[in-house]
C-alpha cells in the first residue's frame, strides 16, 4: 500500500469501482442462471440442523435424511404457495361482484372534486386560472381513462403471469433437486472447497461467513417477523372493517411497509383520507386506528428484534432503491436495500476494511 494518502485513497477508489463494475456484471449476468442452486445452498444450510439430527439420532444415512428433510421443506412450502394461490384466486374472482358496488360511488367523489376544483380555481390570481383551468382538465382526462388502463394492465399481468408459470415450475424443481444434493453431498463439498481456497483467504471467508449469519441473517429474520406481525394485524382489522380482499390487500401493504423509507401509512393514510372526504366516516376512521396500531406495534417490536441493527439511514436507503431500480428494475427495487444492509453490516463488522487492503 503506497504511504501517499492520495495515492491511498485512489487505490481505494480503483478497488470500489471494480468490485461496483463485477457486482453489476454478476448480478446482470450470472445471477439469473445461478439464483436456483445459491437458493438451493440457502436452503440446504437451513436444513443442515435437522439432517444432522435425523443423521445423529436416528442413525440414518445422510442421503436419506437430506431426501426426508427436502421433501418436508418442498410439501410445506408448496402447500403454502398453493394455498396462498388459491386465496388470491379467489378474492381476484369476487371483486368483479364488487365493482358495481365501489364504482356507484365515483359520481359523488367526482362531484365533491370538481366542487373543491371549482373553489380553487376562483380563488387563484385571474393570470392562473386559465393554466390550472387547463391542467385540472388534463387530469380529469387522464382519470377517466384510468379504469380502461387499470383493466389493461391487470389483463396483461395476468398473461404474464400465466406464461411465467413454466419456468417457475422449472425453478422450483432445479431448486428443491439442488437443495436434496447440496445437502446429502453438504461435507465433500465443503472440503473441496476449502482445498481450492488459498490459506490467507479462509480465515477471513470464515470470518464474512460468520459475519452473515450473525448480523443479515439477524436482520432478515426479524424483519421477516416484523412482516408477519404487520400482515396479520392488517388482515384482523380488514376483515372487522368489512374491507375486501383481506388478505391480498394486507399483503400488499405489508410488503410496502416492509420496504425501507416507506411504510404502512403509505397506504393506509391517503385510503383513509379518501374514505373521510366520500363521506365514509366509520371506515376512514377505522384505517386511521389500524394504521396506529400497526405503527405503535412495529414501534415497540422492532427494536426488541433488531436490537442496534436499525437497517440503513433514509437517504442512503432511497438512494439505494434509486440505484437499485435504474440498474435492475424492479427487482433492483426490491433487493438493492438489502445488499445495502448487507455492506453496512460487514462494513461495521470490519469485515469490508479487512478485505480492502
Amino acid at each position: 500500500m503506497p504511504e501517499n494518502k492520495h495515492l491511498r485513497l485512489l487505490l481505494r477508489l480503483a478497488y470500489a469501482a471494480l468490485a461496483a463494475a463485477g457486482l453489476w456484471l454478476a448480478v446482470r449476468f450470472l445471477l439469473p442462471w445461478l439464483l436456483p442452486f445459491l437458493a438451493a445452498w440457502g436452503l440446504a444450510s437451513l436444513l443442515e440442523p435437522a439432517v444432522v439430527l435425523l443423521t445423529s439420532r436416528l442413525r440414518l444415512p445422510r442421503r436419506a435424511a437430506a431426501a426426508l428433510c427436502t421433501a418436508a421443506l418442498a410439501a410445506a412450502l408448496l402447500g403454502l404457495l398453493g394455498l396462498a394461490a388459491w386465496r388470491v384466486w379467489y378474492e381476484l374472482s369476487a371483486l368483479p361482484g364488487r365493482l358495481p358496488a365501489l364504482l356507484d360511488r365515483l359520481p359523488a367523489l367526482a362531484e365533491q372534486l370538481e366542487g373543491w376544483a371549482y373553489r380553487f380555481l376562483v380563488a387563484l390570481p385571474l393570470p392562473l386560472q386559465d393554466a390550472a383551468r387547463n391542467a385540472l382538465e388534463q387530469l380529469a382526462a387522464q382519470g377517466s381513462a384510468l379504469p380502461g388502463r387499470l383493466s389493461a394492465a391487470l389483463a396483461g399481468a395476468a398473461a404474464g403471469l400465466a406464461s411465467a408459470l413454466p419456468a417457475a415450475g422449472l425453478f422450483l424443481f432445479t431448486t428443491f433437486l439442488a437443495t436434496y444434493f447440496t445437502s446429502a453431498g453438504r461435507p465433500a463439498l465443503l472440503e473441496a472447497a476449502g482445498r481450492r481456497v488459498p490459506a490467507q483467504w479462509r480465515k477471513r471467508l470464515g470470518e464474512a461467513g460468520a459475519g452473515l449469519k450473525g448480523a443479515f441473517g439477524g436482520w432478515l429474520r426479524a424483519q421477516g417477523l416484523l412482516m408477519l406481525s404487520t400482515f396479520g394485524q392488517l388482515v384482523l382489522g380488514f376483515l372487522l372493517l368489512g374491507v375486501e380482499p383481506a388478505v391480498l390487500l394486507a399483503g400488499l401493504t405489508a410488503l410496502v411497509d416492509a420496504l425501507p423509507v416507506f411504510g404502512a401509512g403509505t397506504v393506509l393514510l391517503p385510503w383513509a383520507a379518501a374514505m373521510l372526504l366520500m363521506g365514509r366516516t366509520r371506515l376512514g376512521l377505522g384505517l386511521l386506528a389500524l394504521y396506529a396500531v400497526v405503527w405503535l406495534a412495529r414501534s415497540l417490536l422492532e427494536p426488541r428484534l433488531i436490537g442496534k441493527r436499525v437497517g440503513l439511514p433514509p437517504l442512503a436507503a432511497l438512494a439505494c432503491m434509486y440505484v437499485g431500480f435504474r440498474a435492475f428494475g424492479v427487482a433492483g427495487l426490491l433487493l438493492a436495500p438489502l445488499a445495502g444492509v448487507l455492506a453496512r453490516q460487514l462494513w461495521a463488522s470490519g469485515l469490508l476494511r479487512g478485505l480492502i487492503p
